[in-house]
C-alpha cells in the first residue's frame, strides 16, 4: 500500500453536478481533474446509464463543465472550441459558445454563441435563462463593427493598467475586481437567436430558478454605491416580458426561492439574532405579504471543510411539492425536505459529506463522500441510497487511508466533538509530534470525512487533531453565535481539546505540537501563539491579524466584520484592537510560517504581511510564503502546482521544528 503523497490530489477524479435526463434513463456528470503539468483543471462530461449501471466518458475536451439536458438524448454545454470566438475573447470581447451532443456518441456540434460570459443556464421551453457577467465599464463590443470597434478596443486596452473604484465592494474573493460589475439575467431564444437582458439595471442577480416553463424567480441586490447584505425577490414572466417585485430589498437576506403548491416559498433570514451568516427560516409571500412557514434553526447547506470536491451544482432543488436541501447536522451533511405546509422530513442522515443535488421524479441524485472515500455519484429512491460511480475506487484501494477517530468531551458543561487521525504505522510504544488544525468560517465544521491534507500529515508521522468549537455550524444559531467573543470561549475550548487529546493519546508528544488554520483558523492560530507558548510551530494561512485593517480592505469586511465584532471601526475601535492578534505579537515565541495569496480579497495581503513584519521585528523565527495569482481558497481550489508548493512548504516547516 502506498502512503498518501503531497501531489496525490492530482490523481483523484472530482465528479460534480450529476443531473438526470427527463426520462431518468441516463444521468450526465461533469468530472474535473487536476492537470499538474499544465497547472490547471480539466473537465469533461460523462454519461451514466441507469439501466445497465455503466458510466462512460462522453466528451474529450478539457473545458466541458456547464451543461443542461435539452431532451432525453441531447446535452447542451459550454466550451471554447471555436477559433473565431476564442480570438474575440482574447481581444477583450465577451462571448460564450454553446454545443450540442448526442449521448449516443458522435462529435459535438457548435450550436450558437452569446455575447456574454455565461456562468449558469436553465431551460424554459425553447428559451435559455442565463446568468451572465456584465461590466458597466466595458464597451459593448459585440454590437460594434469596423473602425468604431477598433477604436473602442484600443481605448479599452489603453486602460488595462488602471482601475477606478467608486463602490463597495470593489473587489471580491475569487472574482477579482467587481467595481461596476454585476451578474445579470439574460433570456436567449434558441429559435431566433436573440439574447435579451431582463434584470433591472445595476441589480446583481445572486440566484434564479425557472418555474412553470414561463416564469423566472430571482433574488438580486440593487446598488450603485455600497452593496448591503439584503436582497429582494423578483419574478420575470417570459411571455409578458415583465418583472414583478415580490419582496422588496430592505431587511431580508434571501438564499433560495421556488413555487410550492402554487405559492412562492423561500429561504431567508432577517439576521436579527446574531447577524451575518445567520441560519435561514422558511417563508412564503403572497400579495406582498411575507409570512413565516417554518421557524427552522439549522443551516441549509453543507459546511464540512473539504479539499477534495468541486460543487458546481445546486445544494437546494425543488419540484412542485417539496424543497430538497442539504443541511449540516452536528458533524454530518443530511438531506431534508419541506413540503408546502412547512412540514420537515429528514431523508438521509449518516456519516459523510453531500455536495450537489438534482431531482428526477421521486429520486434524488447527489454527489458526495461516504465513510473515508472520495467524491462519487449516488441516487436515493426514498428508501435506499445507491452508489452509481466508482471514479476513485481503484486509486484509493492502492493507498493507506487512515481513519478518523471521533470522541466527545465536555467543557464548562457543553459537549463538544473532537477528531484524531493517528500517524501511519502507529506504534503506541513510540512518541509522535502532532498538529492542531482549526477550520475557517468560523461557521464551518470538521467531520469524519476524507481530507487530503490531513492524510498527508498523518502519512508523514504526525497526529492530526481537530474539533468544532463554539462558532461552528451544525448546532443552530445559538451555538454559531460568537459575536465579539472571538479569542475567548473558542480559544478556551481549543486548549481544553488539546489537553483532552494529550490525555487520551499518550503517544502524542506534548512538547512537539504545531498549530495551523486558514482564514478564521488563521486568526485563531495567530491568537493562540500570542497567548501561549505550548506550540513549537505555527502555520497561519490567509489569516486575520488586525480586525481594523481587515474591515477596510476586504470584500466583506465592511459588512461581516462590523456585525461579528459588534460595531464598526469608529464606534468599536478599542474592541477591534483588543480582539486583534497583532496586539499580542510582541508576546509570540513560536516559529511561524505565514502563507498569503496576493489575490486574497477575503483576508487581504495586509493581514499576513502585518503579522510577518511584527514577528520578525520581535525576533521570532518567521517565514512568509506569498503565492501570486491565488485567492482565499488556494488550499482546495488553487492551481495544482501552487497547492503542491504550499503543502511542501508546510511539511518542511513542521519537520524542521517538530521532528
Amino acid at each position: 500500500m502506498k502512503k498518501i503523497g503531497i501531489n496525490d490530489f492530482t490523481f483523484y477524479n472530482y465528479p460534480t453536478g450529476i443531473t438526470a435526463s427527463p426520462d431518468g434513463k441516463h444521468a450526465a456528470i461533469a468530472v474535473v481533474n487536476a492537470n499538474e503539468k499544465d497547472n490547471t483543471y480539466d473537465s469533461c462530461l460523462w454519461i451514466h446509464d441507469t439501466e445497465s449501471k455503466k458510466t462512460r466518458k462522453l466528451t474529450s475536451g478539457k473545458k466541458e463543465r456547464t451543461f443542461i439536458w435539452l431532451d432525453n438524448e441531447t446535452l447542451l454545454f459550454t466550451s471554447d472550441r471555436e477559433k473565431e470566438y476564442a480570438k474575440k475573447v482574447k481581444d477583450g470581447e465577451d462571448w460564450t459558445c454553446f454545443y450540442k451532443i448526442s449521448i449516443y456518441g458522435g462529435e459535438a456540434q457548435f450550436a450558437f454563441a452569446v455575447p456574454y460570459k455565461v456562468t449558469k443556464m436553465q431551460l424554459a421551453g425553447t428559451k435559455l435563462v442565463l446568468g451572465v457577467k456584465y461590466d458597466y465599464n466595458k464597451p459593448d463590443f459585440a454590437h460594434m463593427e469596423g473602425e468604431e470597434k477598433e477604436e473602442a478596443l484600443k481605448a479599452w486596452k489603453d486602460e488595462k493598467d488602471y482601475e477606478v473604484f467608486d463602490e463597495l465592494p470593489f473587489w471580491a474573493n475569487g472574482q477579482g475586481i467587481v467595481n461596476k460589475k454585476r451578474t445579470r439575467l439574460v433570456v436567449y431564444d434558441m429559435e431566433i437567436g436573440d439574447a435579451k437582458i431582463v434584470s433591472p439595471e445595476y441589480d446583481n442577480v445572486e440566484g434564479f430558478w425557472t418555474e412553470e416553463g414561463n416564469k423566472v424567480l430571482f433574488i438580486s441586490s440593487h446598488y450603485t454605491d455600497k452593496k448591503d447584505v439584503y436582497e429582494g425577490l423578483k419574478m420575470y414572466t417570459i411571455s409578458e416580458d415583465k418583472v414583478e417585485t415580490l419582496v422588496e430589498q430592505g431587511d431580508m437576506s434571501i438564499d433560495y426561492a421556488c413555487i410550492l403548491n402554487g405559492k412562492v416559498t423561500f429561504f431567508a433570514s432577517y439576521m436579527k439574532e446574531y447577524g451575518f451568516n445567520e441560519n435561514d427560516k422558511l417563508y412564503t409571500v403572497e400579495n406582498g405579504k411575507v409570512e413565516l412557514l417554518s421557524d427552522y434553526d439549522d443551516s441549509i447547506h453543507n459546511s464540512i471543510c473539504c479539499d477534495c470536491k468541486f460543487a458546481d451544482g445546486p445544494a437546494i432543488v425543488h419540484d412542485d411539492k417539496y424543497i430538497y436541501f442539504l443541511t449540516t447536522l452536528r458533524k454530518n451533511t443530511a438531506l431534508r425536505r419541506f413540503d408546502a405546509n412547512g412540514n420537515l422530513e429528514t431523508l438521509i442522515d449518516r456519516q459523510g459529506s453531500l455536495h450537489t443535488l438534482s431531482l428526477c421524479g421521486d429520486k434524488v441524485y447527489f454527489t458526495g463522500m461516504r465513510e473515508m472515500g472520495l467524491t462519487e455519484c449516488y441516487c436515493f429512491d426514498g428508501k435506499e441510497e445507491e452508489k452509481l460511480t466508482s471514479f476513485n475506487d481503484e486509486i484509493m484501494a492502492e493507498r493507506s487511508v487512515l481513519p478518523v477517530e471521533e470522541f466527545t468531551f465536555t467543557y464548562k458543561g457543553l459537549e463538544l466533538d473532537g477528531y484524531v487521525i493517528k500517524p501511519l504505522d502507529y506504534d503506541p510504544n513510540k512518541t509522535y509530534p502532532g498538529i492542531l488544525t482549526i477550520h475557517g468560517g468560523p461557521k464551518a465544521i470538521y467531520g469524519a470525512t476524507y481530507s487530503h491534507e490531513f492524510q498527508v500529515y498523518a502519512s508523514r508521522g504526525y497526529f492530526v487533531f481537530f474539533m468544532n468549537p463554539t462558532g461552528s455550524d451544525g448546532r443552530g444559531n445559538a451555538f454559531a453565535d460568537i459575536v465579539a467573543k472571538q479569542g475567548s470561549i473558542d480559544y478556551e475550548q481549543l486548549m481544553a481539546f488539546t489537553d483532552e487529546v494529550l490525555r487520551q493519546y499518550p503517544a502524542l508528544d506534548g512538547d512537539r505540537l504545531g498549530v495551523m488554520g486558514i482564514s478564521y483558523g488563521g486568526f485563531m492560530t495567530n491568537w493562540i501563539i500570542g497567548h501561549t507558548d505550548r506550540f513549537k510551530a505555527a502555520v497561519p494561512q490567509c489569516c486575520i491579524a488586525n480586525w481594523i485593517t481587515k474591515t477596510n480592505t476586504t470584500d466583506i469586511g465592511y459588512a461581516f466584520n462590523t456585525t461579528q465584532l459588534g460595531g464598526d471601526v469608529w464606534e468599536n475601535y478599542d474592541k477591534m484592537w483588543e480582539l486583534s492578534p497583532l496586539k499580542y505579537a510582541d508576546r509570540v515565541k513560536t516559529p511561524s510560517l505565514i502563507i498569503q495569496c496576493d489575490e486574497d480579497y477575503r483576508c487581504w495581503v495586509a493581514e499576513g504581511v502585518q503579522m510577518f513584519s511584527a514577528l520578525k521585528y520581535h525576533g521570532v523565527p518567521a517565514r512568509l510564503l506569498m503565492i501570486h495569482g491565488e485567492h482565499h481558497s488556494v488550499s482546495r481550489l488553487g492551481k495544482p502546482k501552487k497547492r503542491v508548493r504550499r503543502l511542501n512548504e508546510i511539511v518542511s516547516w513542521l519537520d524542521t521544528y517538530l521532528k
